[in-house]
């Protein structure tokens, strides 16, 4: 195997291991190389301070024993006692390894080894003295591998008369030098390793990042991501904590009427993009579902998802759909719901009826039978033409027909209060979604009445559109809204029932969509002398200011 092919198999290899061991491995060696390289440098340099250093202390110590004047007088004299004595009174405060003097022919008048005194002196410079030079010699010498700074001996005529070689032996520099490098070394190793312990914080933060997921698995994941926003029906936008855009679908640039390509409008403030913008910047950590809302003057049911990361908000998601398409099927399944209830009803008081007829007929109470049987047609032709009478809207009419059919199946009395009528709906509101108003409120009122033993079982309703304002009151003798449940009962899933409670907490917060986006009202006040008592109040027209206006008086 080539030494190329060696490489790439490393390579490959390499390139194997997950991405933050990767990244965790760089960083070792780089951090090693740079270690390294920095104490090289260290070390050469300190080597290099440390020798000028040596050398400049070694002659000026040469020089300071040189022109001592009681050495000079001892050279003269050749007095290698007292030489001696000179020498060893300097050498008690200096850290230099030994001193050697020699005449003018270089010749020992003082060696640390006596024995070698009156031998001439190694190492010198040709020429030196005569010229009167100072200068350095690192090698051999007689007592070891040393540095030595040479400087002549100077009488009181500038005569050269001798020389003093003050020496350090390389040994000593040494043990200086390793004195320094070995706490150096310590704490290159302790940098070092506070490198590594960094390089796996960082690379553990990347894998934290990253869910443990490698850069080609990522990049796989956003084009999944594109791919998914493309093929979504429904208009999707992403926002961050500080409501930029991060991400926007086709089809939501398509019903705000956004024509440009996506990207131009990531990092926009969604302010700038869709107006209103509160839903997408106001406690966009909550979750919101089935929110009636206007996106560029288009009417949307949206719905709104945080984006989280363990315990960091990262933004959130807001998916919507035209209304009017949910509203064409929202109608289909309110009429089908209100006609299945319708019969539901019928059907049940039907069983009864023809009950009590067959008893009648199995006595031979012809008579009664037969009076039965028309007093039964006159009060359900004479609910049907009252209702097609004061309620113009068909889908209203039937809707009560069905909940009076209800009442009397679950033993409520329903009153539709005398005087009420409804000629006109209100301009922002067709007939599936008043109906939808008037149902959830009758509804509510049913099950309050059953869930009270006490309740006389009966609940009215006063529907009228005299004057300014479409006026909606329901009132029940039932079990009424807690007093701690007054401010939150028109929020999604707040419900008055403890069961099922996933099942419960909508019809009041779709009421009080409906009832907001048309500047309605609604007031809840207690019945007299128990239950609940809901006024909604819902302008006919929007004025040309964008206001509305209320006429209480009915």
């Amino acid at each position: 195997m080539t030494s190329g092919q060696k490489t790439a198999k490393g390579f490959v290899f390499f390139r194997r291991l997950a991405f933050p061991l990767r990244i965790f491995l760089l960083l070792l060696l780089i951090s090693t190389l740079l270690v390294t390289v920095l104490g090289q440098y260290l070390s050469a340099s300190f080597g290099d301070y440390l020798t000028r250093h040596v050398r400049d202390m070694a002659m000026n110590q040469a020089k300071i024993i040189a022109s001592s004047d009681s050495l000079v007088a001892a050279v003269k004299a050749r007095d290698t006692a007292r030489l001696a004595a000179i020498v060893n009174k300097l050498a008690d405060g200096s850290d230099f390894d030994y001193v050697v003097i020699g005449d003018s022919h270089s010749i020992r008048l003082y060696h640390p080894n006596p024995q070698k005194i009156g031998y001439p002196m190694q190492w010198n410079k040709p020429g030196a003295l005569e010229k009167g030079e100072s200068y350095f010699i690192t090698g051999e010498g007689s007592i070891g591998m040393a540095m030595r700074a040479k400087t002549p001996i100077f009488d009181e005529h500038d005569k050269v008369i001798g020389v003093v070689s003050l020496g350090y032996l390389v040994s000593k520099i040494d043990s200086w030098r390793l004195d320094f490098l070995l706490p150096l070394a310590g704490v290159f190793v302790l940098i070092l390793m506070m490198l590594l312990l960094l390089s796996w914080l960082f690379s553990s933060h990347i894998r934290h990042q990253m869910l443990g997921m490698e850069p080609r698995q990522i990049a796989r994941v956003v084009r999944q991501q594109e791919a998914l926003f493309g093929s979504v029906f429904e208009g999707l936008i992403a926002v961050d904590p500080q409501g930029r855009i991060t991400a926007i679908n086709r089809n939501a640039r398509k019903m705000l009427g956004l024509s440009s390509p996506g990207r131009q409008w990531l990092g926009q403030p969604i302010g700038e993009v869709v107006q209103p913008c509160a839903f997408f910047t106001e406690k966009i950590a909550e979750k919101r579902q089935d929110v009636v809302c206007t996106f560029n003057g288009l009417s949307v049911i949206a719905n709104r998802g945080a984006i989280r990361f363990g315990n960091e908000m990262l933004g959130a998601i807001i998916s919507f759909r035209s209304k009017d398409e949910i509203s064409t099927l929202n109608a289909q399944l309110t009429q089908v719901k209100q006609y299945i209830e319708g019969l539901r009803a019928l059907r049940h008081e039907h069983l009864n009826w023809m009950a009590t007829l067959s008893g009648l007929l199995q006595m031979k109470e012809y008579d009664r039978a037969l009076e039965m049987v028309k007093g039964e047609s006159q009060a359900q032709q004479t609910l049907i033409d009252r209702l097609r009478a004061f309620f113009d809207d068909r889908q209203v009419a039937a809707l009560l027909f069905g909940k009076v059919q209800r009442a009397n199946e679950l033993g409520i009395a329903l009153n539709i209060v005398e005087g009420s009528q409804l000629r006109q709906l209100p301009s922002g509101l067709d007939s599936t979604e008043f109906a939808a108003i008037v149902g959830n409120l009758l509804d509510n009122a049913f099950e309050a009445s059953l869930r009270n033993p006490q309740s006389d079982k009966t609940v009215d309703l006063f529907l009228s559109d005299e004057g300014k304002d479409v006026v909606i009151e329901v009132g029940d003798h039932g079990c009424g809204v807690p007093f701690g449940l007054r401010d939150r009962i028109f929020e999604q899933g707040m419900s008055t029932r403890q069961d099922d409670a996933g099942e419960h907490g909508i019809g009041l917060y779709l009421i009080s969509s409906y009832v907001a986006r048309c500047g309605g009202v609604i007031i809840q006040e207690d019945n007299d002398p128990c239950g609940a008592l809901f006024s909604v109040f819902i302008p006919k027209v929007t004025l040309r200011d964008g206001t509305t206006s209320h006429n209480f008086d009915r």
